[in-house]
Formats: C-alpha cells, sequence, structure tokens
C-alpha cells in the first residue's frame, strides 16, 4: 500500500510540474499586426532610405547574419552590424533597396517573438535573389524591436509568381 501511495503522489508531483513549464502563449492578432508592421517599417525604410525611420524598429544591438553559398556549396556567414546596414541605406539612392515578403510566420511567447517570411529583393527595378527571413523580435516599451535578422540568399529557383507587387 505504501508503494502504491507513492507512486501515485510521484505521478501527482511530475504531472503538475510538466503542466507548470509548459507556457503555451497565443499571440493575439494586436501582438501579431504589431510584429508585421516592424517588419514591413524596416522595409520601408530601406526603399525610402530613411534611417530614421529604420532606427525607430531597430534595438540599440541589432545585427543582421547573413548566410550564403561560397562556390564549392558550403555555407558561409557574414555579419553586419546596425551601423553597417544603416550606411547601406543611406549609401543608395531611395526606391533601389526593394525588398519584399509573403508567406509570413509569427510566433511569440510574452516579450519575445520571432517572424519569418519568404523573400525578394530587388536593386531598383531588377530582380536580385530570394530567400527567407528569420527576425527575432523583443516587446520594448516603445514597441516591438528587431534585435536580430537572419536571411539566406538565393538565386535559382525563386517562386516568381509569389512575389507581391511594388
Amino acid at each position: 500500500m505504501k508503494y502504491f501511495t507513492f507512486i501515485i503522489f510521484f505521478l501527482l508531483l511530475t504531472n503538475n510540474l510538466v503542466a507548470q513549464t509548459i507556457k503555451s502563449t497565443k499571440p493575439t492578432a494586436k501582438d501579431q499586426q504589431a510584429l508585421e508592421a516592424a517588419v514591413r517599417t524596416l522595409f520601408d525604410s530601406m526603399r525610402a532610405g530613411d534611417t530614421a525611420m529604420a532606427r525607430l524598429v531597430m534595438a540599440p544591438n541589432f545585427r543582421i547574419i547573413v548566410l550564403t553559398q561560397n562556390p564549392a556549396g558550403q555555407t558561409v556567414t557574414r555579419e553586419v552590424t546596425g551601423k553597417q546596414f544603416l550606411a547601406q541605406i543611406i549609401a543608395k539612392p531611395p526606391q533601389t533597396l526593394d525588398e519584399r515578403y509573403w508567406d509570413s510566420q509569427v510566433q511569440i511567447d510574452g516579450d519575445l517573438a520571432s517572424f519569418w517570411c519568404r523573400y525578394a529583393f530587388f536593386n531598383g527595378a531588377k530582380f536580385s535573389h530570394c530567400g527567407t527571413d528569420a527576425f527575432q523580435l523583443y516587446r520594448s516599451p516603445q514597441g516591438w524591436r528587431i534585435v536580430n535578422l537572419s536571411y539566406n540568399i538565393q538565386r535559382e529557383g525563386c517562386d516568381m509568381q509569389a512575389i507581391p507587387p511594388k
């Protein structure tokens, strides 16, 4: 009987612990819209050549990780700081850096979020490449801020039909 009581107690205790550690936070429509607005603002700032607009959604320690393939087919990474990114925006005339996205997915857990999407990048009117963007954001007192953007570059196999118009 002692053994049976111990097993029941143990099962109840571990079940309670598991229930406490699993946290499911369903994103609200408002949060999803705010996250997408932050990403859209970053892309709009690139298109407009407006670094002040970009800073509205960038975290102070914003960085970008770019994944490309070298000629041998190996993945190579490159890091771009927030300062370097802003310099790239300034260096190009407005309407040159045109990134369009679709097929987005949002995940939120409290003040942490991710935003994944497919994208196509145009240098002016000329198509350059496509790939996947993965944003990590956090909720600040001023709203959602992008702390990290990772993306890959694909020059072949891009679904040109899926790209939204400008």
